[in-house]
Formats: C-alpha cells, sequence, structure tokens
C-alpha cells in the first residue's frame, strides 16, 4: 500500500502554489521589456520564466548559487551594480524573504536610470513558504516602498486573490491534522488537490471593489521620476 501511495503520490504534478489572477504585469513586460537593460532580482528556480517572451533577456540574480540559468550571485541588499545600470527591475515574490526590505528598494531605486520601471509581485495573504520567510505587503505597503514622489504609478492590482490564498491555506492547516507521512501522501493527493479548486472561484469576484481586502497578492509597476 505504502508503495503504491509513494509512486501516486511522484506521478500527480504538484499544482501550481498560487493561480495568477491577472497577467497584466507579464504582459506589460513582453510588450515593453524586449531588448531592455532588465535585471531579475530574485530569479530563483525560474517558476515565471514561462510568461515571459524570449525577447526579454534579463541578468539573473539570487543569493542562491544553485539557481538555475543563474548569472551573478547577490544580496538584494547591495547589489552589485552601478547607479543607474539598469532600465527595469523585475522581482517575483521576493523581497517577503529580504531582512530589511526597505534597504533592498533603495538599491532598486540606485541602478535603475531615471524614467526606469521597477515591476514587482508580492504576497499579502499567503502562508509561510521558507525559512526565509519574513514579510507580507498590502498594495500601500508597496507604495511605502516605492513612493509616489518617487515613483510614478503604471499598473497597481491584485494579481491573485482570496481563492488562490484558501486553497493553500486549507490544504496546509488540514495536513497538521494528519500524523503519518503516508497519510499526509494521501492528504496531498486528494483534500489538498480539491482544495485547490478555490482558486478559480477568484474570477466570479473579477469586479468586486472589495477584491484587494482578500488579495493573496499585489502587483506593481512604477516608473522612477
Amino acid at each position: 500500500m505504502k508503495e503504491i501511495l509513494r509512486r501516486a503520490y511522484a506521478s500527480v504534478p504538484t499544482p501550481r502554489y498560487t493561480r495568477l489572477r491577472n497577467h497584466r504585469l507579464f504582459e506589460w513586460m513582453n510588450a515593453n521589456a524586449a531588448g531592455a537593460r532588465v535585471l531579475n532580482l530574485g530569479s530563483g528556480a525560474g517558476n515565471f520564466d514561462g510568461l515571459l517572451s524570449p525577447a526579454v533577456r534579463a541578468v539573473n540574480l539570487d543569493v542562491n548559487r544553485a539557481a538555475p540559468g543563474l548569472h551573478v550571485v547577490g544580496d538584494a541588499e547591495a547589489l552589485p551594480f552601478g547607479d543607474g545600470a539598469f532600465d527595469v527591475v523585475y522581482s517575483i515574490a521576493v523581497l517577503e524573504h529580504v531582512r530589511r526590505p526597505w534597504v533592498a528598494a533603495a538599491e532598486i531605486e540606485r541602478v535603475l536610470r531615471p524614467g526606469g520601471h521597477v515591476v514587482l509581485e508580492l504576497p499579502f495573504l499567503n502562508t509561510i513558504h521558507d525559512e526565509h520567510d519574513y514579510f507580507r505587503f498590502t498594495d500601500r505597503g508597496i507604495r511605502s516602498l516605492f513612493p509616489a514622489e518617487r515613483f510614478e504609478a503604471v499598473l497597481e492590482q491584485v494579481s491573485s486573490g482570496g481563492g488562490s490564498f484558501l486553497s493553500v491555506f486549507l490544504a496546509a492547516y488540514g495536513r497538521q491534522f494528519v500524523p503519518t507521512r503516508w497519510g499526509k501522501a494521501l492528504w496531498d493527493l486528494t483534500a489538498a488537490r480539491a482544495s485547490a479548486l478555490l482558486r478559480f472561484a477568484d474570477a466570479l469576484i473579477d469586479a468586486s471593489p472589495e477584491l484587494r481586502l482578500t488579495a493573496n497578492s499585489f502587483s506593481f509597476i512604477g516608473r522612477k521620476r
């Protein structure tokens, strides 16, 4: 029985951590960043690279030397680049893993040329998903890092909604009640995957004025003044 569960668990692909409700951030990148000097800040495993056009060529920076496609090992709080080195700094779900995100934001501003763009997605409601997971951000929290007097807003949006959060939360919460490794594997195959369907409910409240109150994540694109 254990071997059957092991094989079944290995054969079923893990669902995405969250379903991106809105792809406008990536559409902006594909329309505007092709041929630009782009820094992919915290390139990681490249989970979102497939949403970018091949014409968007970035310098991939990460603290993890094992990150695939890595060009530069570096710290977001002390970027190893000169002032105004990039046209775009692109960063997806990274600043919550930085001990001092306000310092990283100042570094992003420094390496951007005047008129350059910061392109971010950051979580608001989400489970702890890494041993270096420090912060969560509302849309206004993001703007506190990139304030209006220094960055003109190009895009501010909910990128994934409460259904995405609930799907992950319920799976992680329920898993704690299962005592054995194989029971957890069965949970992941059944109940946890069933809860993933909740993320698709976000489409039903797409136009709700209260959407941001239960957002799983926010996107921001700002132009450096």
